[in-house]
């Protein structure tokens, strides 16, 4: 899901959302619901077919604009089975795991291309963290993003690797202790 405020843009949510709803349209999305009312708009658009169901492809986009001009917020999430995640962990057990993280590269893939557009749309002088979707004002703040994602990355590959080579080191040790004849049950 991408989330961002946006706070003293000379833009109407309105158009915003009018902009979103065409994007989502333009890719052969079919609105499927809509609830616009008092600075907030709502939609949930869908694309299905018996390829989308078979490939894993995105079929499902929601998108929410609330505010004002000046003040407002925008969320878009793109989803390959909806909100419903069991079907794709069933299945990613079922295949390895390799179609899951298939489907979810695309669905991250397409939300990042929209969310793009539809931030430069309000504001084309933001960088936007590829990451994560979060915004930026300059180039430095969002390298130093991104050194901190690779900091806390490296870092969680380093204590992964240790819980690892601890599970080994008592694993070894247990194997010997069983094998010594120290383990098991007593007759």
């Amino acid at each position: 899901m991408r989330k961002s405020g946006f706070v003293e843009k000379d833009v109407e949510p309105a158009d915003v959302y009018q902009h979103i709803k065409q994007l989502l349209q333009s890719e052969g999305f079919k609105i499927g619901s809509e609830d616009t009312r008092n600075n907030y708009w709502d939609l949930h658009a869908r694309k299905s077919n018996i390829e989308r169901l078979v490939t894993g492809t995105v079929r499902d986009v929601d998108a929410v604009v609330a505010g004002t001009r000046g003040k407002f917020e925008v969320q878009l999430h793109a989803g390959i089975w909806g909100r419903d995640l069991a079907i794709p962990a069933i299945e990613g057990v079922a295949t390895l795991g390799l179609a899951t993280a298939a489907d979810l590269h695309s669905g991250h893939e397409f939300e990042e291309r929209i969310w793009e557009q539809i931030v430069h749309r309000i504001d084309a002088s933001l960088k936007i963290c590829q990451l994560d979707g979060m915004l930026f004002k300059t180039q430095d703040e969002l390298t130093k993003h991104v050194n901190l994602h690779e900091q806390q990355h490296q870092a969680a590959q380093s204590s992964m690797m240790n819980s690892m080579l601890m599970m080994g080191m008592m694993g070894g040790m247990g194997m010997g202790m069983y094998g010594l004849g120290m383990g098991g049950f007593w007759i």
